[in-house]
């Protein structure tokens, strides 16, 4: 499951989650048992557009988005205090 952000937000971050969200990788989430949720986000006209995920299980992911329009996948843990 892929939750997108649900407050207000400008209309040049809508259009950068809108251009993630038509993305493969953005489907492939969608499909995942995991509920992926979108913490952070790119708020100014790119490229570079930037988008961080979070997993409920702890799983991190960061898409950038380059001057050619290519997305790139970057993955890490992140640590848990507790």
């Amino acid at each position: 499951m892929l939750r997108m952000p649900t407050q207000h937000v400008t209309e040049t971050a809508r259009r950068n989650l809108d251009r993630f969200r038509a993305t493969s990788a953005a489907s492939e989430l969608e499909d995942d048992a995991r509920t992926w949720t979108v913490v952070e986000w790119s708020w100014a006209e790119g490229p570079p557009l930037r988008v961080h995920l979070r997993s409920d299980d702890g799983g991190a992911l960061e898409f950038v988005m380059d001057e050619s329009g290519v997305w790139r996948i970057n993955r890490a843990p992140i640590a848990r205090t507790s």
